[in-house]
C-alpha cells in the first residue's frame, strides 16, 4: 500500500523500480497494436522505457520545477512519459488533445514549459504556434517513424501556412521518441541503477504537476499540486476503497490521461498492480466483453449506456441483469463513477446485479477527492463522507468548504485567483453548494455561480433538473435559463440519429435536420419528455417553454470544456436573443 509519512514515503517511481526489477515479465499494460491485435507491456519494459525517457530529460536539464507538457491522445507512451517526468522531479503539465492551437499556446507559455511531448497527428497544431513558443527548447514526437515522415508533415503544413517553417529549424528542435529511447539507453549503460536513485531524491514538497482547469469561464487556471497533495489523497483512496479492489486486478482505461480522473487511474494501477487495457472512448464498451475487466472507472454516460442496453434487451428483470453481466464481461467487481452525478435508478439496477457503483466528489484543486461512499456505508442520494485527511464544512450560503493536506496551495502565477478561492481562515471555497445529511453524507445541490434566481426570489439549481432529462432517448443537452425571470425556459439539443429514426417511423419525410427539428411533431416529442419531468418538480422549477437548437453543443464552438462540462455562460450569451424571445 502507498503511504505518506513525514520523513518516509513511497512514490510511484520507487514502486515502478521495485516492481519492474522483481517482476519484469508480469504484464502491466495491454494496448491495441492494430484493429485485431492486443500487445502487452510488462513491468520490466515499463521500467526500461520510463528510465530511458527520464535519463534523456535529465540530460537536457529537466529537474525540480522544470516544466514538461504532454499534448497527445491516450497512447501507450503516456504512462512512460509521466513516470519519467516524475522520476526527474520535473513538473508535469498535461494539455487536452482536443485543445485549439490558441488554447495550447496559452498553456505552454503560461506554464513555462521547456519540453513538449506530442504526437505526429498533432504536429500541425504545434506548427501553427511554433513561433509563439520561445520558452520551448525541445519537442518530442510520438509515432514519428523517420525524418521523411516529418518532412512530409511539414511540407503539407507549409502549403497553406501564412508563415511557413524551415525544415532545418524544425529538425533542430524536434526529436522522435525512438531517438529519445536510444539516447536514454546509452546513458543507462553507465548508470544501471539510475531510476532507483532518481526516485529516492523525490520529496513530498516537490511540485508534481500543474493541471489547467477546463475553464468554464475565461482562461484556464493552472492548479499547482505537490507530491504531498497527490499522495495524501491516494493514500486516503486506498484506505477507503482498497477493500473493494478484487484480487484479480484488471482495468479497462479509456479516461483521458490529460484529466486527473484518468491520470489517477493510471497512478492507482501503478501502486496496486493493475493489468490495464488501454482503449478509447469510442471503443471502450465494445472491448468490455473481450477484456473482461474486474475494475471499471467511468463518467455517468457509460454506466447509463450499459443500463439502457440491459433494460432494452428484455422485459424480464432476470434477463436484463444477465445482459448486464454479458456486456461487462462477467468479471466486474469494482465500479467507480465520477465527473457528474449518476441517476439513482442506474445505481440501484447495478446493485441488484451484485455491483455497487461507488460515487464520490472532488475537484482538481483537491487532488482530486474530498468525499466518497464506502462499501458498507453508502447513500445513493449523496456523494459519501469525507476522506480521512479531509475536513469539510458549509458556509452560511451552503457553499462547500474544504481543508486538508490534499488541497492545492496556489494557482500558477495567479495570486489574485488564489487569494479569492480561500476564505480568511484558509478554507478552500469549492464553488459548489451542498447539504450534509443527519448521517454525515454530503449531497451536492449545484454550482454556486450557476444558481438561477427567478424574479419571484426562488433559488433553483439547474443541474439537478437537467439531470432528470439526461436519459431521454431523444434529448442530448438541456440548458436552463431564467435568471430574474418569472419562469424557467431551456435551450435543447437533440440526438440527430434518434430524431431521424423517429421521423422515419412516424412517416415524416423531411431530410433537412434544421427543418425537421422545427416541425410540430418534434416539438411535441420534446414537450412530452418535459411534461414527464415537470410532473416531479415544484411549480417554480418546471420548464415552461423551450427552444430546440439544430446543432449539438460542441467543444469546438466553445460551449463545452475539453472534459465535456457545460459552459453555461457561453451558451446563455450566444443564445440570449432566442431565449429572451421565449418570454415574449
Amino acid at each position: 500500500m502507498l503511504m505518506l509519512k513525514e520523513k518516509d514515503f513511497v512514490t510511484e517511481a520507487q514502486i515502478l523500480f521495485e516492481t519492474g526489477s522483481a517482476y519484469p515479465h508480469r504484464v502491466r499494460f495491454m494496448y491495441e497494436a492494430s484493429d485485431t491485435l492486443w500487445q502487452g507491456i510488462t513491468w520490466g519494459e515499463f521500467l526500461k522505457l520510463s528510465t530511458e525517457i527520464a535519463l534523456y530529460l535529465r540530460s537536457i536539464g529537466i529537474g525540480p520545477n522544470r516544466k514538461v507538457s504532454i499534448f497527445a491522445k491516450n497512447r501507450i507512451e503516456w504512462p512512460f512519459c509521466v513516470m519519467a517526468i516524475h522520476a526527474c522531479r520535473g513538473v508535469f503539465v498535461p494539455v487536452y488533445q482536443s485543445n485549439t492551437a490558441n488554447q495550447t499556446s496559452y498553456i505552454l507559455n503560461h506554464s513555462d514549459s521547456e519540453v513538449l511531448i506530442t504526437e505526429i497527428d498533432l504536429l500541425p497544431v504545434v506548427f501553427n504556434i511554433w513561433t509563439e513558443l520561445p520558452k520551448l527548447r525541445k519537442i518530442v514526437a510520438l509515432g514519428l517513424e523517420d525524418e521523411e515522415q516529418l518532412l512530409r508533415q511539414l511540407e503539407a503544413f507549409n502549403k497553406t501556412a501564412k508563415q511557413p517553417l524551415k525544415a532545418a529549424e524544425v529538425s533542430q528542435k524536434l526529436i522522435s521518441i525512438n531517438d529519445v529511447y536510444d539516447i536514454g539507453e546509452d546513458i543507462s549503460r553507465q548508470e544501471t541503477e539510475a531510476f532507483g536513485h532518481l526516485s529516492r531524491l523525490i520529496t513530498k514538497d516537490d511540485v508534481s504537476s500543474i493541471l489547467y482547469t477546463s475553464g468554464t469561464t475565461g482562461q484556464p487556471k493552472g492548479v499547482v499540486l505537490t507530491i504531498e497533495n497527490i499522495y495524501t489523497n491516494a493514500g486516503d483512496w486506498i484506505d477507503v476503497l482498497g477493500c473493494l479492489i478484487p484480487e484479480l486486478k484488471v482495468d479497462l482505461l479509456w479516461l483521458p490521461m490529460s484529466h486527473i480522473f484518468g491520470l489517477g487511474e493510471v497512478g492507482l494501477g501503478n501502486t496496486l498492480g493493475f493489468a490495464t487495457y488501454l482503449t478509447t472512448p469510442q471503443a471502450v464498451l465494445r472491448h468490455m466483453p473481450l477484456a473482461k475487466p474486474t475494475i471499471f472507472m467511468s463518467v455517468p454516460a457509460y454506466w447509463e449506456r450499459l443500463y439502457l442496453d440491459s433494460k432494452g434487451h428484455s422485459d424480464r428483470r432476470s434477463e436484463q441483469l444477465q445482459r448486464l453481466h454479458v456486456l461487462t464481461g462477467g468479471r466486474l467487481r469494482f465500479c467507480l463513477s465520477g465527473g457528474a452525478g449518476l441517476k439513482r435508478e442506474v445505481k440501484e439496477f447495478f446493485y441488484e446485479a451484485g455491483l455497487l457503483i461507488i460515487e464520490g466528489y472532488g475537484l482538481t484543486e483537491c487532488s482530486p477527492t474530498l468525499t466518497m461512499n464506502r462499501k458498507d456505508d453508502f447513500d445513493f442520494d449523496t456523494v459519501g463522507k469525507p476522506f480521512p485527511n479531509v475536513q469539510l464544512r458549509l458556509a452560511s450560503d451552503g457553499e462547500i468548504l474544504a481543508k486538508g493536506p490534499n488541497i492545492f496551495r496556489q494557482y500558477y502565477k495567479d495570486e489574485a485567483a488564489t487569494e479569492e478561492t480561500f476564505d480568511p481562515e484558509g478554507w478552500f471555497k469549492t464553488g459548489d453548494l451542498g447539504v450534509l445529511t443527519v448521517d454525515g453524507f454530503l449531497k451536492i445541490l449545484g454550482r454556486k455561480k450557476d444558481i438561477i434566481v427567478t424574479s419571484g426570489g426562488k433559488n433553483i439549481a439547474p443541474q439537478a433538473i437537467e439531470l432528470l432529462l439526461r436519459d431521454d432517448p431523444y434529448i442530448e443537452h438541456v440548458v436552463l435559463y431564467g435568471d430574474e425571470r418569472k419562469y424557467l425556459t431551456a435551450l435543447i439539443t437533440l440526438k440527430t440519429a434518434a430524431v431521424f429514426a423517429y421521423a422515419k417511423a412516424a412517416g415524416i419525410g423531411e431530410q433537412d435536420y434544421a427543418l425537421l427539428v422545427r416541425r410540430p411533431e418534434i416539438a411535441a416529442l420534446v414537450q412530452n419528455s418535459i411534461d414527464v419531468v415537470n410532473a416531479s418538480l415544484s411549480s417554480f422549477e418546471t420548464i415552461k417553454r423551450f427552444y430546440i437548437h439544430d446543432r449539438s453543443l460542441s467543444v469546438e464552438e466553445g460551449f463545452l470544456t475539453p472534459s465535456l462540462k457545460l459552459k453555461r455562460k457561453a451558451v446563455h450569451e450566444r443564445f440570449k436573443d432566442v431565449l429572451d424571445a421565449l418570454y415574449g
